[in-house]
């Protein structure tokens, strides 16, 4: 039962590695349905930026989708989604040090807003690559 159960979890981490980038997603739809801004720092997004955005963030929900079932992409999407959220989290890790302007949906983000963004994103991306250098290892 409990190799059963090791044997299981690895594909539903790709499952919720692919929820990940979903709140990301949504984000620059919701932005694009509405009108409202995004920006980060002196970068305001345009709807061509927001549209790339969704591009590359549906390629990395896919790309975890398609781990579930094949094994070799299991690594490369694990170390491209851990490297990404420990980008996204350094953002924040730098905004809490350094302040510069945040705003989504044309509300400015807040400092403990990028705290709790810190909090699960970076964590979560060292996971992803701790799981990766596993998988990795096993390969070897």
């Amino acid at each position: 039962m409990k190799e059963q159960f090791k044997g299981n979890i690895i594909p539903l981490f790709f499952g919720l590695s692919a929820c990940s980038w979903m709140p990301h997603w949504a984000c620059h739809y919701y932005r694009l349905e509405t009108g409202t801004s995004f920006v980060v720092g002196s970068w305001s997004f345009t709807s061509t930026d927001s549209y790339v955005s969704l591009f590359i963030y549906t390629l990395l929900i896919a790309l975890n989708l398609m781990s579930i079932g094949i094994l070799k992409l299991r690594v490369s999407a694990l170390m491209t989604s851990g490297l990404l959220h420990i980008t996204i989290g350094s953002i924040h890790v730098y905004r809490l040090w350094h302040p510069f302007p945040f705003e989504v949906f044309g509300y400015t983000w807040t400092q403990s807003a990028s705290l709790r963004e810190v909090a699960i994103v970076v964590p979560f991306g060292l996971v992803c690559l701790y799981v990766a250098s596993t998988l990795f290892a096993r390969k070897s």
